[in-house]
């Protein structure tokens, strides 16, 4: 029948380019640069972030075993309502952490090009700009997204690409390559390695979410999962290792965009600007693809009585305007708020706080795992991936805690009034 092949129209390598895609969006262009100082500590965190990424990655698909739904539905039928709107809305809150973290990169990229010598208010104002585009695309409601993201993830990988080959060259040349930061390799770099480095990780559940939109889910999920995280996970480390030896550390931790300038540095200014072009439509893409599934978020809990019922309403052609207007409202204010840190520590700061909130759904779903699993060669996994998320929690810090747990707060309270409230929308108001 034609039915199922349109319900799951994603393959085997559709399914690996939409990890890859939604994996490589900012941080393994910026996360350099506050990964310098760290030394080999940073190489350490690469692959403990990998291997626990794999083990989440695999944990993710215990947790669906027979259920031909996604994480966060299985969340709640295992452990409970109020675990699965944590689940949730950790996830949401992760996403417009995210998206300040890569409006802030993208403008940072717009002021270089714009100005001889770009300041933070030329960076944050850049940032704003590219906010409101990718806000007002998201209303318009573009049907090329799909298409967009494809196209997107060869530009992703080109620069990349071109950091490894400089790389190869400079060793194939024997020429002399740059010593890494003296740090010392101790628990505390390790940690704050990990937590750092988790962000440019993140994304590689998505192959498991859409389950009814992937062609034999049983076969292409785990391979999508594992083998496109492994092959992210080959990828950063020899980029960001290439760069670490390409040019000197200080250099790297002083620039707010680590890959462009090594280029430039290496192949001359063009390169470096063509570079920078690929990474700032790299950044925007991801930041307009967490947009709307931000704005689904909130649909999905306000048609559970868990958000206020404007966030349940559509336009015509169904776009969920209110959760687009109120995320895009909401990243401008974190923005706003952290504008004294810098570009750089602005960017690093919502790089943790994305990782925090992440974590809280990905700690939700390892104990959902736990508790519907039974196999016992399953648990050394899960344990790996309760191990990692613990050390990566720790990594993000105390200020970082505080933020997640204050955010957590808040949407707690906002679930216990909207289900006290109770008042739904119109029939007609919901798509």
């Amino acid at each position: 029948m034609e039915t199922g092949k349109a319900q799951r129209p994603l393959g085997l390598m559709m399914s690996i380019s939409l990890v890859i895609g939604t994996m490589i969006g900012s941080g393994i262009y910026f996360q350099p640069s506050a990964l310098a100082p760290l030394g080999w500590n940073m190489v350490i965190g690469w692959l403990i972030s990998g291997l626990g990424a794999l083990c989440l990655a695999i944990t993710f698909r215990f947790l669906m075993d027979g259920t031909g739904e996604g994480i966060q539905h299985n969340i709640e039928r295992i452990t409970g309502e109020v675990p699965g709107f944590l689940a949730m809305f950790s996830y949401w809150a992760a996403g417009f952490a995210s998206i300040a973290a890569l409006v802030i990169a993208g403008g940072s990229i717009l002021a270089d090009f714009l100005f001889e010598e770009p300041s933070t208010s030329s960076g944050v104002v850049m940032a704003f700009i590219l906010l409101g585009l990718i806000t007002a695309i998201n209303l318009i409601g573009t049907r090329s997204a799909g298409r967009m993201q494809v196209l997107s993830v060869a530009i992703k990988i080109i620069p990349l690409l071109l950091v490894i080959g400089a790389l190869t060259w400079f060793m194939l040349g024997s020429k002399p390559v740059q010593p890494m930061a003296p740090a010392p390799v101790e628990i505390d770099g390790i940690s704050g390695a990990v937590a750092l480095t988790l962000f440019a990780f993140l994304g590689f559940e998505t192959a498991s979410v859409p389950v009814n939109k992937i062609r034999n889910p049983e076969r292409n999920i785990p391979i999508a999962l594992i083998g496109g995280t492994s092959l992210v996970l080959v990828l950063y480390l020899l980029v960001s290792l290439g760069l670490m030896l390409l040019i000197p550390w200080q250099d790297i931790a002083s620039s707010t965009s680590p890959v462009s300038d090594a280029l430039a540095t290496v192949l001359g200014p063009v390169a470096g600007g063509l570079v920078a072009l690929c990474i700032l439509v790299s950044v925007t893409g991801c930041a307009n693809g967490l947009v709307l599934i931000g704005a689904d978020c909130t649909y999905s809990m306000a048609l559970r009585n868990e958000m206020p019922q404007l966030f349940a309403r559509t336009s015509r052609d169904g776009v969920r305007y209110w959760g687009v207007i109120v995320q895009s409202v909401i990243v401008a204010l974190f923005i706003i708020g952290n504008t004294s840190r810098g570009l750089s520590a602005m960017f690093t700061f919502l790089a943790l706080l994305t990782t925090g909130g992440i974590l809280v759904f990905y700690f939700l779903a390892i104990v959902a795992a736990i508790k519907e699993n039974r196999t016992v060669a399953r648990w050394p996994v899960m344990a790996i991936g309760i191990a990692f998320t613990g050390l990566a929690i720790y990594g993000s810090g105390l200020e970082v805690g505080l933020w997640v747990f204050a955010l957590l707060a808040i949407g707690l309270a906002l679930r216990w009034y909207c289900r006290r409230s109770a008042v739904r929308v119109p029939a007609e108001g919901i798509a």
